[in-house]
């Protein structure tokens, strides 16, 4: 089967986001002081699957309201949203959990060739029942909202509201194909050709004139500025805030979830089981720029459409107070 444009790019540099710095998150009303990544070890437990073939990963941070995160990728870890989910964490208890495959969730190699969406589908099905949850408030990054749109077609009665940042498109079917894979083509290159904005962040990092001289920390440093920063974010010099590649990513789950990808709809199930729906786009976010392919259904009422201005695919490092306000929103159902 042909791996969708769309989630293939995302695939292609292995990327992830990590969270707004700590300045930014000072800035920020109602930022908790206590230390977030005790709770995550304190906080931890294993789900088996119900197909027993592995053990999820999961844990929880904050109080109040519940939510489940899903994390990008795919084959990614959930550890880069932790940060930018600090000022919503005395109002809602964020459920986290790597996905199968993923970095905390490992399966045998054999098998990792063979995952597919179906099965992170059954996956977050079987964690809402762990949870005791008859609905779930899901909120999701880039691949993460492709599962959570899966998942509400799946299962449409057992979600409560869904929260999309950084989203793919509502619909993707074999007419769009083309014409989406050129024009990503084309948002990717721009953003990757930034060769001003590029050089003098790499001036800024005081790395050595030639890069063969770079010692490991140097290199990876450089790649960072060079290959990660510029198609994630707008502010080149917030590079240091991004996680990408090595320990934080399975290429092999990635490249098998994304071959099983079929094409997806989502309108029939907001029209037979409507819920809250808020989107939360940068608009120089390379996947869909302002969130355009959701706007005939924000014009319709069917969602809440948030586009932050000057941000990228990993908007609440480019705009922090503004992400964190729209993500209050859309939890709240503001």
């Amino acid at each position: 089967m042909r791996t969708l444009p769309l989630l293939a790019a995302l695939l292609a540099g292995g990327i992830a986001c990590a969270a707004a710095g700590a300045a930014d998150v000072a800035r920020t009303p109602q930022a908790p002081t206590h230390d977030v990544f005790n709770q995550v070890q304190r906080n931890a437990w294993y789900l088996p699957t119900a197909d027993h073939a592995a053990k999820l990963y999961v844990t929880e941070v904050g109080q109040g309201a519940p939510v489940v995160f899903l994390h990008g990728g795919p084959g990614r870890d959930f550890h880069y949203i932790i940060d930018a989910l600090r000022p919503q964490l005395r109002r809602h208890a964020f459920v986290l959990y790597d996905q199968r495959g993923s970095v905390l969730s490992p399966v045998p190699v054999e098998m990792e060739g063979k995952l597919t969406m179906r099965q992170m589908v059954g996956d977050l099905e079987a964690l809402r029942v762990a949870l005791g949850r008859d609905r779930m408030v899901l909120f999701a990054h880039s691949y993460g909202t492709l599962l959570a749109m899966a998942y509400y077609r799946a299962h449409p009665t057992h979600v409560e509201r869904l929260v999309l940042t950084a989203t793919l498109p509502p619909v993707m079917d074999e007419a769009s194909l083309e014409p989406h894979e050129k024009a990503l083509e084309k948002r990717e290159t721009a953003m990757m050709s930034r060769e001003d904005d590029i050089a003098r962040v790499l001036a800024e990092a005081d790395l050595p004139s030639d890069k063969s001289q770079d010692t490991p920390r140097q290199a990876r440093m450089r790649l960072r500025i060079r290959y990660n920063a510029p198609l994630d974010l707008v502010h080149l010099d917030r590079w240091h805030q991004l996680t990408s590649g090595g320990a934080y990513y399975n290429r092999n789950v990635g490249a098998s979830i994304a071959a099983s990808m079929p094409t997806w709809d989502i309108r029939p199930a907001l029209e037979s089981h409507p819920v809250p729906i808020t989107v939360i786009q940068g608009d120089r976010d390379y996947v869909d720029p302002s969130a355009r392919s959701w706007s005939a259904l924000a014009e319709a009422g069917k969602v809440r459409l948030h586009v932050i201005h000057d941000a990228g695919h990993c908007a609440w490092i480019d705009q922090p107070l503004a992400f964190a306000e729209a993500l209050r929103e859309g939890l709240d159902g503001r």
